[in-house]
């Protein structure tokens, strides 16, 4: 039966906290419009901590922005609704862009529209209400963010670059012992996959030590160095033929745990020999510099 119980993660522990510490404090103002503080504190519980700050940023402008467009004009044009609205877009959509905050026009143009079609009377503190819930929402989310655990996926990373180097030797040996052309796609996907996590861990320096430039160096490093050892193995898998294995390469095998058969290795003489052990001497040096580069990574 447990295996069938649905999963219980962090990040949905700390939306629902989250949502009920916004509505706890909009109730403490009196708010009118406790939802928005809801909203807010659902649309910033973002996976990184630089995803809910970026989340943050959208929502206040956009709020902030639209209410005080449409404040304005609902005034301006009490008798003309509908040219009123028309006109305040197109204003606040080139306010935006001149700006640079074009991440914030959708939605500072529905606050905008929704304020437009509230009582002119209304329209004020409707969007200072919003504006306001809504804040309350965004801070509390992002404060849970950061305190509660946040979002760490350096050993997901490393797992994924233990598995790629797990995984070379079997490619190597495939092709440069058996002569043989394998299927490259599953580590380009995982080196796919490294790249991914990367760009997500990079999100995560919001509020973390100065450590964590050090393990961004470090493990983009450690991806560069896979880059290469991919890149010189799609050359020896592009090659017609691959040549004889140098005494030197054939020595350097022993570093993926590989042994060359008795009487493979001789010096190279024609130019696919030369250009396979070249490409083979860097995949290897590559290889080795990932296992120790891998191995005395940043703590």
């Amino acid at each position: 039966m447990a295996r069938h119980l649905p999963h219980l993660g962090l990040r949905t522990v700390k939306t629902g906290l989250a949502v009920a510490l916004a509505l706890f404090f909009a109730d403490l103002r009196g708010s009118p419009l406790p939802i928005f503080a809801a909203i807010g504190a659902i649309v910033a519980m973002s996976r990184t901590v630089g995803d809910a700050f970026e989340t943050c940023r959208t929502q206040f402008f956009g709020i902030l922005l639209g209410a005080g467009f449409g404040a304005l004009f609902v005034n301006l044009f009490a008798g003309f609704r509908w040219i009123g609205v028309g006109l305040g877009l197109i204003a606040l959509i080139l306010l935006c862009n001149q700006l640079k905050l074009q991440f914030a026009v959708p939605l500072a143009c529905i606050v905008f529209v929704s304020i437009c079609l509230s009582p002119a009377n209304e329209a004020l503190g409707y969007g200072a209400n919003r504006l306001l819930d809504t804040t309350i929402g965004l801070a509390t989310a992002l404060v849970v963010n950061v305190v509660i655990k946040p979002y760490n996926n350096r050993a997901r990373i490393e797992n994924l670059l233990l598995h790629f180097r797990q995984s070379v030797p079997a490619y190597v040996e495939e092709r440069v012992l058996h002569c043989r052309y394998p299927d490259l796609e599953p580590l380009r996907v995982q080196l796919g996959r490294i790249a991914s996590e990367l760009a997500i861990f990079e999100k995560q320096k919001p509020f973390r030590q100065g450590g964590h430039t050090d393990q961004m160096a470090y493990l983009r490093g450690c991806e560069q160095l896979a880059q290469s050892v991919w890149q010189e193995l799609s050359a020896l898998c592009t090659m017609d033929e691959i040549g004889r294995l140098s005494p030197e390469n054939a020595a350097q095998l022993s570093v993926l745990g590989l042994t060359a058969p008795d009487g493979a290795a001789a010096p190279p003489r024609t130019d696919a020999d030369i250009v396979a052990n070249y490409h083979l001497d860097n995949l290897l040096r590559a290889y080795q510099y990932l296992e120790a580069f891998s191995c005395s990574g940043p703590e």
